[in-house]
């Protein structure tokens, strides 16, 4: 069994574990069937629910109707960094993509976690949100630019006295 620690904002984390029968999240169990391609299947509610998976390192990036989470490998035996955020407000791309839309524009004030722009990389689309609260100081891309892994994709700059 390996455990993992999903995100689908940075406030908030979720216990993952992965079995051979499925995968448990949070103590609830969902049977996960390989279709090929980065594709898989699951049933929510009664139903059945195409999702997509893409790794990168340590990292897989789930796409779940029309959500998306990042999920890490938890290894105790490395520090682990902010899931893309720094310390001074920037998150960086997880991997290579495009820029699909924008939420935000430099000078909006923001609270941690709103959506700041949407990207993606191949077929999976990920929100990116603000990593404090603070006013947007930079979006590099437009919409339909490229961007290589490790690039800063939004910038906030945390307000004063939020003890960012």
């Amino acid at each position: 069994m390996t455990l993992l620690s999903l995100s689908d904002e940075p406030s908030t984390r979720h216990q993952v574990h992965l079995r051979h029968d499925g995968v448990a999240v949070d103590d609830a169990r969902l049977a996960v069937r390989h279709t090929g391609n980065g594709e898989f299947s699951t049933l929510v509610d009664g139903r059945s629910e195409k999702l997509l998976a893409v790794a990168n390192g340590d990292a897989v990036y789930v796409q779940l109707q029309g959500r998306a989470w990042r999920v890490e490998r938890i290894d105790p035996t490395r520090a682990r960094s902010a899931g893309g955020a720094s310390a001074d407000g920037s998150s960086q791309a997880p991997m290579p993509g495009v820029v699909v839309s924008l939420h935000a524009a430099p000078g909006q004030l923001v609270r941690q976690g709103d959506a700041l722009l949407v990207i993606e990389s191949m077929k999976l689309q990920m929100t990116i949100g603000a990593a404090c609260d603070g006013v947007v100081a930079e979006l590099p891309f437009a919409v339909g630019q490229t961007f290589q892994r490790g690039a800063v994709l939004v910038r906030v700059a945390a307000e004063e006295g939020s003890g960012a």
